[in-house]
């Protein structure tokens, strides 16, 4: 009986024309730290190191056992030098700056993007599962990986400091289970 005054209640506070108005929520945006632009930075180093080092062998291959001429390989070179100084130079710094996120009594809200916006609001309740993953890399830099699933998506947050995680864990969970509680109640 308590549990359903509980719930008029809160629909008593909502007025006529809530349910039309966009809701607004409390917490402020989180960023993502500075180490995971160093530690994506490295994770992209060692990427392109690895195929740096397979055209490397691919060409010598060409030249001593095939006698072919490896003209080829100064374009894939160059399309892999491009793409590592894309993805090394200017993509951590514009994810950093561009890649936000908050969570409120009800709702988490991704927000990323530059020419396309993403905007992605998750209702807490209908979280099922909250993965957390750290590489070695992350590790080093005191990072971890965070998914959040529900029933019609999921959404990933890349970077995140360990305590900044731990206590976004804590949040989601601690919602999810007061709605699950009330859900039993009724």
């Amino acid at each position: 009986m308590l549990k359903l005054q509980r719930v008029s209640s809160r629909m008593k506070k909502r007025k006529a024309g809530d349910f039309m108005q966009a809701n607004h929520p409390t917490g402020e945006w989180q960023y993502l730290p500075q180490a995971s632009v160093t530690a994506e930075r490295q994770y992209v180093g060692i990427k392109y190191t690895i195929v740096a080092l397979l055209i490397g062998v691919a060409t010598v291959v060409q030249i001593t056992w095939l006698d072919l001429s490896p003209w080829w390989m100064w374009i894939a070179s160059a399309v892999v030098g491009l793409l590592f100084i894309l993805q090394f130079v200017y993509i951590p710094p514009i994810r950093k700056k561009y890649f936000k996120f908050r969570v409120d009594e009800e709702f988490l809200i991704v927000e990323s993007g530059i020419f396309i916006l993403h905007h992605v609001v998750t209702p807490l309740v209908k979280v099922q599962i909250i993965d957390t993953s750290s590489g070695p890399i992350l590790r080093r830099h005191e990072l971890m990986n965070m998914n959040v699933r529900t029933a019609s998506g999921e959404i990933d947050l890349h970077g995140l400091e360990v305590t900044q995680a731990k206590k976004l864990r804590q949040q989601i969970e601690r919602i999810a289970k007061l709605e699950e509680q009330e859900e039993e109640t009724l």
